[in-house]
């Protein structure tokens, strides 16, 4: 919305020299009303935020996808699959637990569907980000649906194309983004945003409940 609504503007700033009188004037009233509605986008893009905002907690990350490597491995064990984890202390993210366990669980279910061989889940630290791979040893995504996998309905085989989709809804919905890192084998990349410094500390002065 916001980059279609920028195209708008442009196009009645230009719109807004035109040498014809009336048509200026409904060029200038025309983009009145964008601006308004660019001011309701940013209030609506603002309440997203902090509704986001509310519903995300500090995890770490080893705590949290191990948790998920767990629920998978007897789905891969019963295909004759193996499950890998390299998941390192430390790592603090500021996310939604469910959105996560979700998104990296249609992850794990897309390489047991179309992938083979071990499947990998890993984390590691990358610049002002998190980094949460799944990636498998199968033939990987052909070549012609690359620009469309995570396009709902897109699928091989007889599934039903929305795993890829919903994990990249999840994972944007906590302002992180979900990639196809690499097509051969597949491996996909979920970015997701690290904590911050007052985060952290305030995680350390939040007193120990009683047991």
């Amino acid at each position: 919305l916001r980059s279609r609504l920028t195209a708008l503007q442009l196009r009645l700033d230009e719109l807004a020299a035109h040498p014809d009188p009336s048509a200026r004037r409904e060029a200038l009233a025309a983009l009145e009303q964008a601006e308004r509605l660019s001011g309701v986008l940013d209030e609506l893009l603002e309440a997203a935020r902090a509704a986001r905002a509310s519903g995300a907690e500090l995890q770490d990350l080893r705590e949290s996808l191990t948790a998920v490597a767990e629920e998978w491995r007897p789905a891969l064990r019963s295909a004759g699959r193996s499950l890998r984890v390299r998941l390192p202390d430390g790592l603090l993210a500021r996310v939604t637990p469910a959105r996560l366990r979700e998104a990296v669980g249609a992850l794990v279910d897309n390489a047991i569907q179309h992938g083979g061989g071990t499947v990998t889940l890993a984390a590691r630290a990358a610049e002002n980000s998190l980094l949460v791979e799944v990636s498998d040893t199968g033939p990987g995504v052909p070549e012609e649906l690359v620009p469309y996998v995570f396009d709902r309905g897109v699928s091989v085989g007889s599934s039903t194309g929305l795993g890829l989709a919903l994990a990249r809804a999840l994972v944007e919905a906590d302002g992180g983004r979900l990639e196809l890192s690499r097509s051969r084998p597949a491996m996909f990349t979920i970015f997701l945003p690290a904590a911050r410094a007052d985060d952290v500390v305030g995680a350390a002065r939040t007193p120990a409940s009683p047991r």
